[in-house]
């Protein structure tokens, strides 16, 4: 009888023992879904406000330039990649002579409209494969449309080669018409329209090369915030 009980519970603890080690291996195999230390290219999942703004993968993107646009004079060259992880934006930006100076542009745009009146911010990673390059993340609205689609609010931003959380206050968007300030007008957050990005020759040093080549990449997801940090 003793040496049953004792074979029973030797199979009790073998049986916890296995459970144990099963335990302990699914657990190794789970990832902390904060932890986007490896990928915060792609994901920010640690907003507890945040509202997806574009999806790169997932909406249209135009590419525009001062070639597209104007064929007899411009000469600027752009490309547009997008996959899951990134949406990369490179090429030569061209430098035009014009009455206000050099001029050129390349622009990503997609045709969404929003309503982003809820939130303060714009948040997303980005990383640029060439230093000391100044992009523009604009925005339009309904006030666009009177003028042809050339009002947009501008606000630019600089990135090194290493991945950066970018956040641009809405409120800091400036409005621009034919690469020039505006007085009196107002981003209507609740008309939001095509948000693009930019590389504008104007904005760049004047001693910057020419062509200027670019390299710009952005993280997959694009999001709105009110959290100040």
């Amino acid at each position: 009888m003793i040496r049953l009980l004792a074979i029973w519970l030797a199979s009790i603890a073998l049986t916890l023992l296995s459970l144990g080690l099963f335990v302990i291996k699914a657990m190794s195999q789970i990832q902390n879904p904060l932890d986007n230390s490896k990928n915060a290219s792609v994901e920010v999942r640690s907003f507890q406000d945040s509202r997806l703004v574009l999806s790169t993968a997932k909406v249209p993107w135009t590419v525009l330039t001062d070639k597209t646009e104007r064929p007899s004079v411009g000469s600027t060259s752009a490309e547009l990649v997008i996959d899951d992880r990134t949406l990369q934006f490179w090429g030569k930006l061209a430098a035009i002579d014009s009455p206000i100076g050099l001029v050129g542009f390349a622009i990503a745009e997609t045709p969404l409209s929003l309503d982003l009146s809820p939130y303060k911010y714009i948040e997303f990673y980005a990383r640029s494969k060439k230093p000391n390059i100044v992009y523009t993340l604009a925005l339009k609205d309904d006030q666009a449309d009177r003028d042809t689609g050339e009002l947009a609010f501008d606000r630019e931003f600089e990135v090194g080669e290493n991945w950066t959380k970018v956040k641009l206050p809405l409120s800091s968007f400036i409005p621009m018409f034919r690469g020039r300030p505006v007085d009196g007008l107002e981003l209507h957050r609740d008309r939001i329209q095509s948000p693009s990005f930019r590389i504008l020759r104007s904005k760049q040093e004047a001693s910057a090369p020419i062509p200027l080549n670019f390299d710009l990449e952005i993280g997959s997801k694009i999001y709105v915030t009110n959290k100040d940090s």
